[in-house]
């Protein structure tokens, strides 16, 4: 996307307060009273990174499209592209779909999950979609492979269980010496990607997930707050 340096360089600035609105106040809104401002805001907020990190050269950042993401998205690149609002919704309801399993009734503004409920929990997430963006401020000096990269990736919960990727999709090269974005995409109602269990949901009582990262210099968790997937 050629908006996407420029959300990189908004995300990592910290400047995600601007006067008396923080994220929270934005999405109270409907998403078509944002201004680009507020849909960078709630763009930039839910990302995590290490990129002040001094312990490691692998800056790492991850996305998570939450609804609101989803919405800021689209709402950036309707502004860029031109969209009529029907392009808009036609295209928020596929990235809707794709990444987080859930559907919007545009006639309330209610998101509704995959058996036709109100979203209202977590816990009515199937799964999630991560955009990851992996530098070396090492290179050429230091050039890890990423060869097996997609078994090295994890989510962990508060009560410390881990699932690994359904899929991951987007890599070029295997070694880290390009700018790699991936795609990576977790399924939260299964443990180990086979086997399906009775009412078991990777997000149940917790707060936070943490994506990690594993065989740079060192293991890098970022903290994803599950506050913001909405």
């Amino acid at each position: 996307m050629k908006y996407f340096i420029f959300i990189i360089l908004f995300a990592t600035s910290g400047c995600f307060y601007f006067g008396k609105y923080t994220y929270h106040d934005i999405i109270k809104k409907q998403s078509d009273e944002w201004s680009i401002r507020d849909a960078l805001i709630v763009l930039a907020s839910p990302i995590a990174h290490n990129l002040y990190d001094k312990r490691t050269n692998i800056k790492i950042m991850a996305t998570p499209y939450y609804p609101s993401v989803i919405f800021a998205i689209q709402r950036i690149a309707q502004r860029i592209n031109h969209w009529t609002e029907e392009q808009f919704r036609i295209n928020t309801e596929q990235l809707l779909k794709d990444n987080i399993g859930l559907y919007i009734e545009w006639e309330t503004n209610h998101l509704v999950d995959s058996r036709g409920n109100y979203f209202r929990s977590i816990e009515q997430v199937d799964s999630l979609m991560l955009l990851i963006t992996i530098e070396n401020n090492a290179w050429p000096s230091y050039i890890p492979d990423i060869t097996n990269l997609e078994e090295r990736i994890f989510l962990v919960n508060d009560k410390g269980e881990f699932i690994k990727p359904k899929y991951v999709w987007g890599k070029r090269k295997n070694q880290l010496a390009i700018t790699e974005r991936m795609f990576v995409m977790f399924h939260f109602t299964k443990r180990d990607g086979n086997a399906t269990e009775a009412n078991y949901h990777f997000l149940r009582g917790s707060e936070n997930m943490y994506l990690i990262i594993q065989g740079f210099e060192m293991d890098i968790k970022l903290t994803l707050p599950l506050s913001m997937m909405k």
